[in-house]
């Protein structure tokens, strides 16, 4: 069983929770509406910061390609760690596939600058909202919620900013295997590196966990990301993540976690 119960699966979280009773949560009367939509309300404990946090009440097994970003993943826990050691104050972040918001919420509790939540998917980007309203952070407090996509049909509600940490977080995956070994779309992979590279300021640092399920996956990324202009290193994730947290037993899905570091190449 993970830590909360359940089996042992991928969406398990790892984090000290607890599930509360949204009422006196600020979210007015989005309220009924994130209820029926099944979602499920905890409080998540990381380091020294508690986040209020809608997500899917549903397993990932029981979700569709569209609400795959309402969990939190293996990677989630690994870019929280290094979260909580980067040097964010006053620096800008893009949570690129920011899914519940999760990330970028505890970089900005953290001590980040102005934020950009960022996903594609209608229902993830409205409880994003949803996450952001229930961490107190009102209009004009430099958080923001905005459309996202890379590949075909891409959409920036962006507006060509760029930003001095760009996060990526589980968004190297495959919703929907149609081949054994699971492969990356490699059309998809390139045009995420160059969208990074295109949202990073100069001097800035992106930072990728990868839950690396797929055959190739790191190999294609990094190829992917030096064509784009990046340079590409990865970080061991016993650097990353306590020592005790990995050697739980519930941690198999975390131990397979790769981490990335990429600048724009000189």
């Amino acid at each position: 069983l993970g830590d909360d119960g359940r089996c042992d699966k991928e969406d398990a979280c790892l984090f000290p929770s607890e599930d509360v009773d949204p009422c006196d949560w600020n979210v007015g009367d989005e309220l009924q509406s994130c209820t029926s939509q099944g979602l499920r309300c905890r409080r998540v404990t990381v380091g020294p910061h508690q986040i209020s946090l809608f997500t899917a009440a549903c397993s990932a097994d029981d979700s569709g390609p569209e609400d795959l970003g309402l969990h939190v993943w293996p990677g989630t826990h690994a870019m929280s760690h290094l979260i909580l050691d980067l040097e964010k104050k006053g620096r800008s972040v893009l949570d690129v596939g920011c899914g519940t918001g999760f990330i970028g919420i505890l970089a900005r509790l953290a001590g980040c600058g102005d934020l950009v939540l960022a996903d594609c998917e209608e229902k993830v980007l409205a409880t994003a909202r949803l996450n952001v309203k229930a961490n107190g952070f009102e209009a004009g407090s430099g958080v923001k919620v905005k459309a996202l996509s890379w590949g075909l049909g891409a959409v920036d509600e962006t507006e060509g900013a760029t930003f001095d940490v760009v996060l990526l977080c589980e968004v190297l995956y495959v919703a929907q295997p149609r081949c054994v070994p699971w492969t990356l779309d490699s059309d998809d992979v390139s045009a995420l590196a160059a969208l990074t590279k295109a949202k990073l300021s100069p001097g800035g640092e992106a930072w990728v966990t990868y839950g690396n399920r797929e055959e190739g996956g790191m190999e294609m990324f990094r190829d992917a990301a030096v064509v784009a202009g990046l340079t590409f290193e990865e970080v061991a994730l016993k650097a990353v993540v306590p020592a005790e947290d990995l050697a739980r037993k519930s941690a198999n899905a975390l131990r397979r976690v790769k981490v990335f570091h990429l600048t724009h190449a000189k």
